[in-house]
Order: C-alpha cells, then structure tokens, then sequence
C-alpha cells in the first residue's frame, strides 16, 4: 500500500504554513505564505481573514505540488493555529470587519470597567471572579486581548457591525467552516473563552457566563473535542485546495496545545518551552490549578477527557529578535555581507556567543507588548537597563537573548510552584534552533533543556499525529510521544551559576521598581 499522509497547518500571526507529514509523524515537506498584521492605532492589532484563507488554498496546493503526493492518499488536514483571534461573521459566513488578533489589547479599559468593576480584589469584582474560576478554572485577565473584551469593544464601537453577527468564531474556525461549511471549535481553544463551563468534562457554553458579553450560546461554535472530525472538504473548498471532496478535516487545537503534543511532554508533570513569535512554558496536568497574581493556570488540551494543559504564557519573544534585526540593526544584507555569511540567525548566534555570558550585566526586558504571564500587565514595556559605552551590539544581541530566557525562568517558577520542580525541559519552536539560545535557557533556568528534532515543526507534527490517531493510524494519546524524537541535549554550565542568579534577581527587581512608572507613562494614549 502507498504512503499515507497528513497535511497540518500551522497558522500563524505572521504566515500560514502547510506540512505533509505521514501517518507516523514523518515530516515530508512543507509550503509557507505570510500575510499582513494591521496595527491602525497604538494597541490595535487586525487581520484579514480571507488571508488566512487564501493562504490555507495556495500553501495546500503548493505542498502538494512539490511532494508529487497524490491527493487520494492525503487522508485528512488538521489545524494548529493563532488563538484568541475573534472573528464575526454574518449569516452567510463572511467577515463583517477585519479580524480582532490576540495580539489587540483596546478593550483594556472596557475590561477593567464593564466585568471587572468595583468592587475588585487584585483588579477583580470580588462576586463575578468566583462564579469564572467555579465553571471555566480561570477568567479573563485585564490587558484587553481576550475575546470577552472584544465583543464588548464592538458593540459599544461598532454597534451597527455587531448586529449583523451571526457567529462569533476563532481563527480555526473559519478556517474550518471554510472547509467544510460547519461552524466548530475546538475545546482548548473554547475554554480561553472564559465562556464555557468545563466542570466534570461538561464542555460546553455557559448561559450566564455569556451574559457578561452581553451574547447567548447560539452565537458561539459547536464544541468539539480536538480529536473528532469536524466535517468533510466540500467541493467548492477542494477546488480551491486541490484535497478530494469529501476528505476528513480533523478539528486540531490551538498553536498552544498542539506545541504541547509535539514537544513529546506528554505525560503527567512533564513540561516544555516552546520559543517562537511568543513564548511559553507548559505542560499536561491531571488536577486543574491556578495562579490569578501571575495569570498562570490550566486550560484545556487536547485530551480534554484526562489532561488539563498547565501553562505560563509570555507575549512576546522571538518577535523581540526580528525587532532587534528589523528596526535596530543595520541593514540586513550589510550585516550578510561583514560576516560573509546568509542566515542572518547564524550572524546573530555568533554575536550572541562573542558577547559572552551576561552581556556585561545588561538586562533586557522582553515586554514589547504587555504581558501575560508572569505579570499580566498591560502597560508594562520592554528595555535596555544599564545600558553604558562600553556595550557593544554583541552585547545588545546577547541581552534579548538572556531577557527572554530570564522572563520564561520567571514564568517556570510559577507554574512549578503550582505542581513541583522538573530536572529537564522539552524545547520548540523557531527560535530553539539556535545552539546558543538553548544553552542560555539551559544556563539561566538551570535545567537540562531536551531540544526536539525539527522544532520549528513541532506543532505541526504534534496535531498530525493527533489527526492520524482519530483517523485509526496509530493507538491512542500516549502513544504520540513514541514518534517524536530529540536531536540534542543542552545541560546547564556551573560556572556561570551566580553570575545568572543575580542578574534574575535584577531581571525581576526592574518591574518591581518601574511598575507604577509603566501605568503613568502608558495609560493614557498620547495623539499629535
């Protein structure tokens, strides 16, 4: 019998990304498309879901075309994608605006004055906190960029655009719905809605809680687990795709639960660091816990019926590294040219490595966009602190390096404090596969960090393999961790011991110091 294959996509903030993996986890190849990221006003940010959609149409194609893989033997797609990326469509399933990214925090204010009014503990009303963590384990944070928040943005800005919703969906699901004409999401990302009750495997949209964005249930998707099919590739989508009418969509999960499952952390207490446009550390856990002060705690998986996924998630990181090459660095092509050398991340590695370790005690904080977790501050921001003379760009290239793995040590430590220490860290993403960047984390979190083959495909192959254990081709949840392998251990350097700890306790020191200073430089917004 010929090959069997999955095509997962990874839809991200920046670019969509089709990979044809086989039934076992073999990655065969894959397509990209990037689309743009709208930033209108200062705290906007948008896209355009037709992107998001063309993109999936020439990536699929594109995939196909460069494997030679007949369609016949593609026996589904899945999806890991961008979550919290609200999406209202009217009754025909077309977009009534532009796509709210979870990057777009402008409800900040409506969040903190129309759910989280007084009277508040830690900036929460003291009578609605309690009935959120009963029913979904967590609740809405205050930085604007979670989907409660939005709906309400829209009906109060944008009332004539809101009543013509007919759905409120998710990126996956329109992207889905486009596919197959069903409106479906899937848990893990239903539960990041703070909208649905998840008591006892209940899973589904609470009446009451949707009062709070003043919505009912029917404007919300089916959900479903991520292992379930959500429905069949319609001809109109399979002209567009190339797939065969009638081909098995697989619902897939969020880019966070499915990073989880390609990380190989798959058993109870292991935890991974995945490090790419954003940053995370997570891992799967039976009991279900929660850290309001660091907004740290569980949200669905994509073994909704055992495993909670436990997590600390940071806005920005990587997207740091292409600031600092973008917007800060002189031109690209000059730097290619100097160092005699085409990837640009290779030049970056080296500078990093010259620096040596901290940078000559500049710190760096990772803070482009707010932050989650472990601060969940809207207005806090990033810096260069202690910044002199001397400092060289090999020491500014360092700096954002150690600044992302000091903020992830920060966020391990509270999601460690929740359940217990691990000796080791599964890593992922883009940005692990530089050397040096895994031996700082291995330095700075002093842990052995366990790099995963092909990182940057992790998700990918991690909802691939959940797809083909739906579809019959490998035995159940636990097995996926059999198919992923690791490509090299870091251990963490003794020697450079204290001279981390210290520049941790500073890391953390200069929020401590500048949080009221933050609030004053950042809340109001400033217009010429």
């Amino acid at each position: 019998m010929p090959d069997k294959f999955v095509i997962a996509h990874d839809m991200g903030t920046s670019a969509d990304k089709a990979v044809i993996v086989s039934v076992t986890g073999r990655i065969i190849d894959f397509a990209k498309k990037q689309y743009p990221l709208y930033n209108p006003e200062p705290g906007y940010a948008e896209q355009e879901p037709s992107d998001w959609w063309n993109a999936v149409c020439e990536t699929t194609r594109s995939v196909l075309a460069k494997t030679g893989i007949d369609p016949k033997n593609v026996v589904g797609m899945t999806f890991s994608t961008q979550t919290q990326c609200l999406v209202p469509v009217d009754d025909n399933g077309n977009p009534v605006r532009k796509a709210f990214s979870w990057l777009d925090g402008r409800s900040a204010d409506i969040i903190r004055e129309k759910l989280w009014n007084a009277p508040r503990i830690m900036g929460y009303n003291i009578f609605r906190l309690p009935k959120f963590l009963w029913k979904t384990g967590g609740a809405p944070g205050h930085t604007g960029k979670e989907q409660i928040g939005k709906i309400l943005w829209m009906q109060k800005h944008e009332p004539e655009l809101f009543a013509r919703v007919y759905k409120f969906l998710d990126a996956k699901d329109f992207l889905i719905y486009k596919l197959t004409g069903n409106m479906v999401t899937s848990v893990d990302i239903a539960v990041v809605w703070w909208l649905l009750n998840t008591r006892n495997n209940k899973n589904q949209w609470d009446e009451n809680l949707c009062k709070y964005a003043n919505i009912t249930p029917q404007k919300l998707s089916e959900v479903k687990p991520s292992a379930s099919i959500a429905g069949y590739v319609t001809k109109e989508a399979a002209d567009a795709t190339g797939l065969l009418p009638g081909t098995p969509i697989v619902n897939g999960a969020g880019d966070l639960a499915s990073a989880a499952l390609g990380s190989g952390a798959i058993e109870e207490g292991e935890m991974h660091i995945s490090l790419g446009t954003s940053s995370w550390v997570a891992g799967h856990f039976v009991k279900r816990k929660i850290d309001l002060a660091h907004y740290t705690g569980c949200i669905g998986s994509t073994y909704p019926e055992k495993y909670y996924l436990g997590m600390a998630h940071q806005e920005t990181a990587g997207i740091c590294l292409e600031w600092l090459k973008n917007k800060i660095l002189y031109h690209e092509e000059k730097l290619k040219e100097e160092w005699q050398r085409e990837n640009i991340y290779e030049i970056l590695d080296e500078l990093a490595v010259k620096a040596g370790p901290g940078a000559q005690r500049l710190i760096f904080t990772p803070w482009m966009f707010g932050e989650r977790s472990p601060l969940d501050d809207d207005y806090v921001r990033s810096g260069l602190y202690n910044l002199s003379l001397d400092h060289t760009r090999e020491h500014l290239v360092r700096a954002v390096f150690e600044g992302i793995a000091f903020n992830t040590r920060w966020a391990m430590e509270t999601l460690e404090n929740l359940y217990s220490e691990v000796d080791h860290l599964n890593i992922i993403g883009g940005g692990a596969k530089s050397d040096i960047w895994c031996q700082i984390f291995a330095d700075i979190l002093n842990r052995k960090i366990n790099r995963v083959s092909e990182p940057q495909q992790a998700g990918a192959r991690g909802i691939a393999l959940l797809a083909s254990m739906t579809l019959g081709y490998i035995g159940s949840f636990t097995d996926i961790k059999n198919y992923i392998k690791i490509d090299k251990t870091f251990l963490p350097n003794p020697w450079n011991r204290k001279l981390y700890d210290n520049l941790f306790e500073e890391f953390k020191n200069v929020y401590k110091q500048n949080k009221y200073w933050y609030k004053r430089m950042n809340k109001t917004k400033i217009t010429y």
